[in-house]
């Protein structure tokens, strides 16, 4: 069982594959070793020491029988040969080693007839040939070991050192390389169980390095994303109470005295109260899969800023000629709106400067208030959902301050891009980018 589960693991699969690849490597490599080193050099080996054998029994049979057991003693010091008259009858090796079997081959072949090897009880590791020379038979003696070759040996330990060590430093290699996925794994467990933990540590491959990175980039939205839903669910609780609490006591002295300046309350309550809502399920939604079309920036923004005309404060459009750009029209009126909504709330009653304009890069709308500004640690964090610099929930002092959020949704959405920049006045310019505009020449 622990078997299986390791090998249901990514270093225990990687590491199977690793050692099977190895295995066939090895073997591939012997075999090369066997067939083109062991085998001719067996055939070579056998071909001389069969040459030798036909020659020492012919030189005995020449020699003159004194001098015949000098050369039988210095066949046998020097190169392992017992030579001698055959004596009595030896068993014959049926089923020879391949090394012996080339030799027996060699020596039917220089003698014309098929010779047999002969084993002897008494000596079993050497072995015998009867070799007919000069009308008598002639016995060869040849010590078996003498066939074994440290070069085919030395091939063998040489392929299975260097298997054995390739095997272990890819073991460690994966090793290496699995426990950090192994971390991540560990970490997008304890993320689903709604556990907190400090951050992966971000080292090793320059890959794994990134992965890392983004996984701990990823776990920080994800946090940053249910601290926003809480945000969320408390700011709309809270924003919704109030004008709540208003109606209730409104109604009650409605009951007792019905004016239409309370029903007018009444309604401006309702009104705040579904503005409320619908810029949570703005926030929530987004407007993603709206249908793009070509569209006049120039007369959008026009469109949208002659809405606040109504509003007392002074709006300067300037707009350049027809700068058309094809994008989805309701999010870009929701993102203007939503500025210019932010321009007029807290730009003191000063006059609003709206401008639209083609440049390199695509279309420029910028939007400048001289109220008091938005300090710069803080231009980042207004693009959060309820984040507002009036500590307070007034509304009389500003919005849910959910406005800027959805803007800096709908760019994210449309891969615009949203600046809040210190204007000269001192007051604020939000400008926005829009890529890859095609306007006349």
């Amino acid at each position: 069982m622990k078997l299986f589960s390791a090998y249901r693991t990514l270093f225990g699969r990687t590491a199977l594959a690793f050692t099977l690849a190895f295995l066939v490597f090895s073997l591939f490599s012997l075999s090369l070793v066997v067939y083109f080193v062991t085998l001719p050099l067996s055939k070579r080996t056998a071909g001389d020491l069969s040459a030798m054998a036909v020659l020492a029994a012919q030189i005995w049979v020449e020699l003159p029988p004194g001098t015949r057991p000098d050369f039988e003693r210095e066949m046998k010091a020097h190169h392992q040969f017992i030579i001698g008259l055959a004596g009595k009858p030896l068993a014959v090796d049926a089923s020879p080693p391949f090394y012996l079997e080339y030799f027996r081959q060699a020596l039917s072949a220089r003698t014309n007839k098929r010779e047999a090897l002969l084993i002897d009880a008494a000596k079993p590791e050497w072995r015998w040939v009867d070799i007919a020379m000069g009308g008598r038979t002639i016995r060869v003696g040849f010590d078996e070991r003498r066939f074994v070759t440290r070069i085919p040996l030395t091939m063998i330990v040489m392929v299975l050192a260097g298997t054995l060590i390739a095997v272990v430093t890819s073991l460690l290699m994966v090793k290496r390389i699995t426990r950090p996925l192994a971390a991540l794994a560990a970490a997008t467990t304890r993320i689903g169980e709604g556990r907190r933990g400090t951050p992966l540590v971000e080292k090793g491959a320059k890959e794994l390095v990134e992965l890392t990175r983004n996984f701990n980039l990823m776990e920080r939205q994800l946090q940053a994303l249910l601290e926003n839903r809480t945000t969320l669910l408390a700011g709309i609780s809270h924003d919704l109470r109030t004008p709540i609490a208003r109606m209730q006591l409104e109604l009650e002295l409605f009951e007792q005295e019905p004016d239409q300046k309370m029903m007018a309350g009444m309604r401006a309550d309702l009104d705040e109260m579904n503005e409320i809502i619908t810029m949570t399920l703005q926030l929530s939604k987004g407007i993603a899969d709206e249908v793009t079309a070509q569209t006049d920036l120039g007369g959008v923004v026009n469109e949208v800023a002659e809405a606040y005309q109504h509003t007392g404060v002074e709006i300067e459009c300037h707009c350049s000629s027809e700068i058309h750009y094809d994008l989805p029209v309701a999010a870009f009126r929701r993102v203007l709106h939503n500025l210019i909504d932010n321009a007029v709330r807290y730009g003191e009653e000063k006059p609003v400067q709206i401008s639209c304009m083609a440049v390199a890069s695509g279309g420029c709308i910028g939007i400048i208030e001289q109220g008091p500004g938005i300090p710069a640690d803080q231009r980042s964090a207004v693009l959060q959902p309820f984040k507002r610099l009036e500590g307070s929930r007034n509304r009389a002092s500003g919005g849910s301050g959910l406005g800027l959020a959805i803007v800096d949704q709908l760019c994210r959405l449309n891969d615009w891009r949203i600046d809040l920049l210190e204007s000269e006045s001192g007051g604020t310019t939000a400008r926005l980018l829009l890529p890859s505009c095609d306007y006349p020449h």
